[in-house]
């Protein structure tokens, strides 16, 4: 066995090791979740009702595996959770690693930092799988754009379309975005695209299928969540399937325009550089201002936890605090060339553009909010997002270790992995519900 499978196991293990401490000892989950939902939908599939599913594989798997075992979903629920674990940091280490970063320990201890990580990686639901697949999907498809093999792309495309449909509308989004960067950056559009887009426009037909997995989420959808949106169900995804065929028109109509020789985003780094300072201020303020809109977006009872104290809030998401500190510094310094870059220059350039794609999606996410059901889709796109943001955010940590090494950073670091469990965890005398 290679050294390095050997290591994404021993990661997967000890993280699974964790997660079964968490649920055994502090009886994880304790507040209302999301297992306990999805253990009634599947009783209630089981009764025959019709019931709305956002993530069918994964109910159809909760069902299947309690029937064959002849336990309930509940007594399946904890060990699917616990598996979980174990498939997505094994998953993420792969990822990693074909990014061309092979020292995972700075980035688990970096997302350790943060809830996001934690959350969806600890609580078994569709979004766990969904998460590894949106990133180890667009990894696929980047590898294939620049030939460097990426057929896991088609496999994982159908599968995420059948885990779990906020996944599968991430994934296709920022698929959709890789191939415009690259399309445009390289000046090339090329068969490699043309296959990319028609795999993601066939891979819609998922919602067209008469009686199909989501046929019931599409009704709950158009007759609950959408209620307050100006469009209907059908109207709105005519409008967005209009709007991406004339971007893509435009792109094909507008190539000769893209091939001339010319250097744009060269010019635009070069105008970040001889700005970096007020790049920075600009990147960070902006930042702050997203999540501040956020924050008056959620609902009354998401700040019950912290009895209106700022101080209890500070403390508790001191690990989120840290994290978003460290990436801000770690993408400056990165992306100002002062950080000698152990990635392969191709996937930095993906990561790049990714993280842009997602920075365009929380815009997003924060504006459909005001007209939606539920009003944290920007904090759903963090889930997805802390994969990716982790990898400047760790250079952010190695700068740290340059003025704090040894104790003081690891007692800094153990600090805020300890507040984000504990945020996610919510033991009652620490953090309640």
């Amino acid at each position: 066995m290679r050294p390095r499978v050997a290591a994404l196991l021993a990661w997967g293990g000890w993280s699974a090791l964790l997660a079964c401490a968490l649920r055994i000892l502090l009886d994880y989950p304790i507040c209302a979740n999301d297992e306990s939902a999805w253990i009634q939908i599947a009783r209630q599939l089981d009764r025959g009702v019709d019931w709305p599913v956002s993530g069918p594989a994964f109910v159809d798997l909760l069902r299947q595996t309690a029937w064959y075992t002849a336990f309930s979903p509940a007594q399946v629920m904890p060990w699917l959770g616990v598996a979980g674990v174990f498939v997505v940091v094994c998953g993420l280490g792969w990822g990693y690693a074909r990014l061309g970063l092979t020292r995972l320990l700075p980035l688990f201890a970096t997302l350790a930092l943060s809830s996001y990580f934690w959350a969806p990686l600890l609580e078994a639901r569709p979004q766990q799988w969904g998460q590894l697949a949106v990133f180890l999907g667009s990894i696929s498809v980047w590898r294939w754009l620049q030939q460097r093999g990426g057929l896991a792309f088609f496999v994982a495309l159908p599968c995420v379309a059948f885990t779990h449909i906020l996944s599968h509308a991430v994934l296709v989004f920022l698929c959709c975005f890789l191939v415009a960067a690259d399309s445009i950056t390289q000046r090339r559009w090329s068969r490699r695209h043309l296959l990319v887009v028609l795999s993601l426009a066939a891979s819609l037909a998922v919602y067209g299928w008469p009686d199909g997995p989501y046929a019931a989420m599409l009704q709950d959808l158009a007759q609950a969540h959408l209620q307050h949106w100006p469009l209907g169900l059908a109207d709105s995804v005519t409008v967005l399937s209009l709007a991406a065929l004339l971007g893509l028109l435009l792109l094909w109509a507008t190539q000769g325009f893209w091939r001339q020789a010319f250097q744009w985003p060269a010019a635009i780094a070069a105008l970040l550089l001889r700005h970096r300072r007020s790049t920075a201020w600009a990147l960070g303020s902006a930042a702050i201002a997203v999540l501040a809109v956020q924050a008056y977006l959620l609902p009354p009872e998401a700040w019950d936890p912290y009895e209106g104290s700022w101080l209890r809030f500070a403390v508790f998401q001191s690990g989120n605090l840290m994290f978003a500190a460290f990436f801000l510094i770690g993408a400056g310094r990165w992306l100002m060339g002062l950080h000698p870059s152990r990635i392969d220059p191709v996937m930095t350039r993906f990561l790049v553009w990714a993280l842009l794609g997602f920075a365009l999606l929380g815009l997003l996410s924060v504006t459909v909010s005001w007209w939606l059901l539920h009003t944290n889709w920007f904090l759903r796109v963090l889930n997805y997002g802390i994969f990716f943001a982790a990898v400047p955010a760790a250079i952010g940590v190695e700068q740290l270790s340059r003025h704090w090494p040894g104790l003081r950073r690891n007692a800094l670091l153990a600090a805020g992995t300890a507040a984000s469990l504990v945020c996610v965890v919510r033991p009652p005398l620490l953090l309640g519900c």
